[in-house]
């Protein structure tokens, strides 16, 4: 499968998924577009993942993350391990100072979990922790 191919079956299910329709997401695109990059006769530019993103309700990461995995069959636990693994590369070699981002230590075993509906995160702060209200 492509990654084309594979982009326009994430968006299509996410997108059922979501209860949302071609012309929902032409609010933040044409609707004409949804439709070739359903259809896998476009592929989307990163500007673009980002744009549909939030009516997805997911981040441009997840995004692009489900997509690789539905391209490549591998899985997201897989992904994510070696995304920790390339990037601490970079932190090694110091790219990730050079683009003044920000490291934070995290061993593979403690993930922050995800919000349930309606709560808000406290607002970040120059912390190297994240905390979030019971």
């Amino acid at each position: 499968m492509s990654l084309k191919t594979a982009f326009a079956a994430v968006l299509k299910a996410m997108r059922g998924a979501r209860g949302l329709s071609q012309k929902n997401l032409a609010e933040v695109s044409s609707r004409t577009y949804v439709s070739k990059l359903e259809r896998a006769q476009s592929s989307p530019t990163l500007e673009m993942m980002h744009t549909l993103s939030p009516p997805l309700k997911v981040s441009p990461l997840t995004l692009v993350a489900i997509t690789i995995a539905t391209e490549t069959g591998e899985s997201i636990r897989s992904l994510i391990n070696r995304l920790e693994d390339e990037t601490s590369e970079l932190a090694r070699a110091g790219v990730l100072k050079q683009l003044q981002i920000p490291e934070v230590e995290t061993t593979k075993s403690h993930r922050p979990m995800a919000l349930p509906k309606g709560r808000q995160p406290f607002k970040a702060t120059q912390q190297t922790e994240f905390s979030f209200a019971d």
